[in-house]
């Protein structure tokens, strides 16, 4: 089953996009997002957050270029 995002919710994600983002070049890089991760969950924690990086690279990184685009990570939102 495939669902589309609407306007809204497209907006809202390219809104989360670009806050991790942070040299805004339109892609996410391996450090943005375990900054993130970081700020989320903090650093000393025992979530390994290294672990959840790499995992999520490999679902979200479909051309395995070593970034997450906007268009990737809409695609799993699909």
């Amino acid at each position: 089953m495939t669902i589309s995002l609407n306007k809204h919710q497209t907006e809202e994600l390219q809104k989360f996009f670009d806050e991790i983002d942070q040299d805004h070049n339109g892609r996410i890089d391996k450090e943005e997002l375990k900054q993130l991760l970081e700020k989320i969950w903090g650093k000393n924690t025992d979530f390994d957050i290294n672990k959840a990086v790499t995992s999520i690279f490999k679902k979200c990184d479909t051309n395995g270029d070593g970034f997450i685009t906007f268009d990737e990570l809409a695609s799993l939102a699909k």
